[in-house]
């Protein structure tokens, strides 16, 4: 695959984001009519899905374009050993995702953090009281 295919295909998916996102907001802009919604909803959906791809499609470029390694041997892999079961040593070690790299987690430990503070006063405060 080369670098203008590619380009054309991130080229593509933005257009029709575009035009999703256009159709939603002249849809906004004039008097509301019957069906509205349904195609304010169809259309978010359209274009979460044409955005998603693109992103992907980015972030996937460099792998892309590289080019596949061949092993020594100069035998092509086989496609017929895809479903071959994977040893766990062949498997790729778990990622892991730190609170930098995750809103959500960050965000599910800052709650969790909070629940302990409430937990830890409302102990003292019993403690106070007796």
């Amino acid at each position: 695959m080369s670098q203008e295919t590619l380009n054309a295909a991130v080229l593509l998916l933005r257009s029709r984001a575009l035009e999703s996102y256009s159709i939603i907001k002249d849809t906004l802009a004039r008097p509301t009519q019957e069906g509205d919604a349904d195609k304010i909803a169809a259309h978010s959906l359209k274009l979460a899905q044409l955005e998603g791809g693109m992103i992907t499609l980015q972030q996937y470029a460099d792998a892309l374009l590289a080019p596949e390694e061949v092993p020594e041997d100069g035998a092509a892999p086989e496609d017929g050993d895809a479903s071959a079961p994977v040893s766990q040593s062949e498997q790729a070690a778990p990622r892991v995702v730190t609170p930098e790299q995750s809103p959500t987690l960050r965000r599910s430990m800052e709650q969790e953090e909070v629940k302990k503070k409430r937990t830890r006063t409302r102990k003292k405060k019993a403690e106070s009281d007796e």
